[in-house]
């Protein structure tokens, strides 16, 4: 009867797949160059708001079928060598959520996701700088502006500024775009 190779690993006895290596170092090895290398990190944040967006950060920037693709990763928006395979150091750039609802943006929308470009905000202040969005503060002051003086209706307002009436009617009441005074 013939013997029953085992894994050339010193302190394996796990079965022969290929190469001397049972699958789990084969698969090491071929994946890391190294049937020694591990990449899994712990964290015990997989639960973590933290962990939720990283992993959506990298599916806009890296899968095709995330619905936010066309607007992260057709850009070539990509996620910093930092950041992209360890949690850990997004973590430890980024810190925790500041406050529950906090949403990661990126200063310069045409640049990726680094810790130069990376703050949490919150969900107004990250609509704010979408590539998609039409206002800016200056507009936003003219059309308050405009309204104020009686020169246009929100209807008005919005044939100008192409958004819609009740858009404008948010940001004339302060409930969007709010001036903190």
């Amino acid at each position: 009867m013939e013997e029953m190779e085992i894994c050339k690993i010193d302190g394996c006895n796990n079965k022969e797949y290929s190469g001397g290596f049972c699958n789990k170092h084969y698969t090491r090895n071929l994946r890391y160059g190294n049937p020694l290398e591990v990449k899994n990190e712990r964290h015990g944040m997989s639960n973590s708001p933290e962990y939720f967006t990283w992993k959506n950060m990298k599916a806009r920037c890296y899968n095709p079928k995330n619905k936010y693709f066309y607007r992260y990763g057709t850009r070539n928006i990509v996620v910093c060598d930092r950041w992209k395979n360890s949690f850990n150091n997004f973590l430890e750039d980024m810190g925790e959520k500041p406050f529950p609802k906090a949403e990661i943006d990126r200063i310069n929308n045409d640049e990726g996701y680094e810790p130069n470009n990376c703050h949490w905000v919150t969900s107004a202040e990250n609509c704010h700088n979408r590539s998609d969005t039409k206002l800016d503060w200056d507009k936003v002051g003219k059309m308050r502006a405009m309204y104020k003086d009686g020169k246009l209706s929100l209807r008005g307002l919005s044939k100008v500024f192409n958004i819609s009436h009740s858009v404008i009617g948010k940001i004339i009441n302060n409930q969007s775009w709010v001036i903190n005074e």
